[in-house]
């Protein structure tokens, strides 16, 4: 397999990643499936992807003309069987639930062709976790998109010990043709680099706002200020969604012992989770949507 062969891009997951994934791939030429799970969803999805088109004209990344034809490339199914058919790379983009993940995977297996390549976005679990449940492990590896795609322009591709060489550079080189740079890793490291890097960002940020040392927004304004960046920690976790992880956060709060991760926890979960204000997606999370209060151009006031 070469990486002309690849034709058509299937999406599972039709949420915040996934849409982003489907738009990017369906701009650079590729025919997209988006396989939409809840069928009283469908219009749902249609609408974030115009929308998220329509913001891309409006950035002049992209005609409108060019956006039109990237539309009509995005084809949306709730049948699995439909949604794989002539499958060449599949991006799993669904919520970071292992068991979620591996069923999907099985499920898939069965109806993609021996050909297609499977791929995660997941941010915090390792291929090697994941491997076995797709049924081909040889051609599975994590191709990681970052929040927003259009902006941040790249994508982490990190393999594990089964994934072929061949497999991994026509994943790289399929990142390239959609107008990303491939951020390659030489060994599996849960976060990749830049979430790696951010994991720190927001653990001492969260511990600053649950331990009543600041408020969000006096964090990012200090963060902003310094960095002479237009977003802060907390305005990056409201675009990354709260719920992202969450899990495993739940999981480790309850079990290790440690004071301060059940101090975050706890935090995060009266104030946030338990009231649905799970970011940029829901309306609401640190800050309110669609017009936040660090868009405010007398926000670093």
């Amino acid at each position: 397999m070469k990486i002309d062969d690849i034709k058509r891009i299937l999406i599972l997951g039709s949420g915040t990643m996934g849409v982003q994934i489907g738009i990017q791939s369906a701009m650079h030429g590729y025919q997209v499936s988006i396989f939409v799970r809840n069928p009283a969803k469908n219009d749902i999805v249609w609408d974030d992807i115009k929308k998220r088109v329509d913001w891309i004209v409006r950035r002049e990344v992209i005609s409108r003309e060019e956006a039109d034809q990237t539309l009509k490339r995005i084809y949306t199914t709730n049948d699995p069987a439909d949604a794989a058919k002539d499958g060449d790379l599949l991006s799993e983009s669904v919520p970071e639930i292992p068991s979620l993940k591996k069923e999907l995977y099985a499920r898939f297996n069965k109806l993609c062709p021996e050909h297609t390549i499977f791929t995660s976005n997941t941010s915090g679990l390792l291929p090697s976790m994941l491997a076995k449940s797709t049924g081909r492990p040889e051609r599975f590896l994590a191709a990681h998109f970052n929040n927003p795609v259009f902006i941040t322009k790249t994508v982490d591709i990190m393999g594990h010990p089964g994934t072929l060489k061949e497999v991994l550079d026509i994943t790289i080189e399929f990142g390239r043709r959609i107008g990303l740079i491939p951020i390659i890793l030489e060994k599996e490291q849960p976060g990749y680099i830049i979430n790696s890097l951010l994991r720190g960002l927001m653990g001492s940020a969260l511990e600053l706002v649950a331990n009543g040392v600041a408020t969000p927004q006096q964090v990012d304004k200090c963060w902003m200020s310094n960095m002479k960046i237009g977003i802060g920690i907390f305005g990056i976790m409201d675009n990354n969604g709260l719920d992202v992880g969450w899990e495993m956060r739940e999981k480790y709060a309850l079990s290790s012992g440690d004071k301060q991760a059940k101090a975050i926890y706890e935090y995060l979960k009266t104030n946030f989770i338990d009231k649905g204000h799970l970011g940029r997606k829901t309306g609401q999370g640190f800050y309110k949507y669609p017009n936040p209060e660090y868009k405010n151009p007398d926000f670093l006031k």
